[in-house]
């Protein structure tokens, strides 16, 4: 099997990244920047798209959790080819083109005349954030040393953690004051800006053998989806729904139990601070000393952190909610990613990469519109005390699955990622 010299290329540098470990470099640096740029603007109009199409249409619960959802939903569309066909169509291109689309859909949310319209807008911009967010996570896994590849995609993750804090947190401000143009104004820069440093980008990119060129068109279900990369995906889907009750609902559920003025603002903050404080030391620690020291722990987290919201009786109660949660589900969905790319093979990151984001966003996209129901009938805490069920649904899946196996044991995690090692050098010759 021959291969180009730009794949050859790829290969050394993920080979010679391992020798030194080296991870700081200025496209790793400038790839972080791009997709907490992304993810910004990705979790202020999770919000704000919620929060708008309440006061500007007057719709149910349901169907504002669905206008928020639905752009996760083109997300996965999305994901499902980005992660297949990426090396085919150059991760650079992929990265520039799902860029721009991402800017263009942002100028047409304010002049969508009807909920289904501006749906229809969420959905095609969720299209294109999945596009982007694909092709950046892909570039991030071929930057990063094998043997770092925990701490680098933990520091990768962190920008969408922090992400996660500062863009509901802005929503939150410009909802609270009425002010649902501003949002959009903010949006639409930060979508020019991503769309700029995007230019600036070398992004590895992994040329294609004869063999793979011929199973193009081949339509499988594992050409879309890397099967080693299934159980922890589907942990990180039972994170992600537990977190979208948080993105979707958490300013309409504060400003109910009157606790939005502190409680709701600050809760993105709490949940950025533990998720900063505790993100390098996980990291770390799942390259140390493998999974099951850090998913654990942190699933527990995130449970308890979905109880203590759904019983929060006052501000204090619910930012110890947000810490929580930070140090839960910031650490689960890093530690997710990184073990879904550690298990595939070197020629399937990018699969890997988008069957993680694929079931991570299906339940961020489905959680707001199923549990959102609850809430006419139960309450908001209904909501919060089922995804602390679901949480520890997924203790179990993790357990059965993985965890008692040792899968991500500290020995076969290195066994692992020698092998990957030699894949890489018998592609290189």
């Amino acid at each position: 099997m021959m291969e180009t010299n730009d794949s050859r290329g790829e290969v050394q540098a993920a080979v010679g990244a391992d020798k030194t470990e080296r991870l700081w470099s200025r496209d790793y640096v400038f790839d972080i920047g791009v997709n907490f740029l992304i993810y910004i603007v990705h979790f202020q109009l999770m919000l704000w798209s919620t929060s708008y199409a309440i006061a500007n249409w007057h719709v149910s619960i349901g169907t504002a959790g669905l206008a928020s959802g639905i752009f996760i939903v083109g997300a996965l569309v999305a994901r499902i080819p980005a992660g297949r066909y990426i090396d085919y169509i150059g991760r650079r291109r992929m990265f520039l083109g799902g860029t721009a689309m991402f800017f263009l859909m942002v100028l047409l949310y304010r002049v969508a005349p009807d909920p289904n319209s501006f749906m229809a807008v969420r959905f095609v911009h969720g299209l294109a954030f999945g596009t982007s967010s694909t092709a950046a996570s892909t570039v991030v896994a071929a930057l990063v040393p094998m043997k770092r590849m925990g701490t680098g995609i933990g520091y990768f993750t962190l920008g969408v953690t922090m992400a996660s804090a500062i863009g509901p947190f802005m929503a939150l401000s410009f909802v609270g004051t009425g002010n649902f143009d501003l949002s959009i104004y903010v949006c639409t820069a930060l979508t020019a800006l991503i769309f700029l440093l995007s230019f600036f980008i070398k992004a590895p990119e992994r040329s294609i053998t004869s063999r793979e060129r011929a199973t193009l068109r081949e339509v499988s279900f594992d050409a879309f989806f890397a099967r080693r990369s299934l159980a922890v995906a589907f942990v990180a889907m039972l994170g992600g729904i537990c977190y979208s009750t948080v993105l979707s609902f958490l300013g309409e559920y504060a400003h109910a139990m009157n606790m939005a003025e502190v409680g709701g603002t600050w809760f993105f903050i709490c949940f950025a601070a533990t998720s900063f404080l505790s993100r390098p030391l996980t990291g770390h620690l799942l390259d140390t000393r493998g999974g099951n020291v850090v998913l654990y722990p942190s699933l527990v987290l995130l449970a308890i952190s979905m109880g203590t919201i759904a019983f929060a009786s006052s501000d204090w109660m619910l930012l110890v909610g947000g810490l929580l949660l930070g140090a839960g589900y910031g650490t689960v969905t890093a530690a997710c990613h990184a073990l879904a790319v550690h298990c595939a093979p070197f020629h399937q990151v990018g699969v890997a990469t988008s069957t993680y984001f694929v079931l991570l966003d299906l339940g961020i996209g489905v959680g707001p519109y199923f549990l959102g129901n609850l809430v006419p009938s139960f309450g908001f805490p209904a909501v919060y005390v089922c995804a602390a069920i679901i949480s520890f649904v997924g203790i179990v899946l993790y357990y059965v699955t993985l965890g008692r196996q040792g899968r991500f044991s500290p020995a076969r995690m290195e066994a692992a990622r020698e092998l990957k090692l030699e894949e890489a050098a018998v592609l290189g010759k």
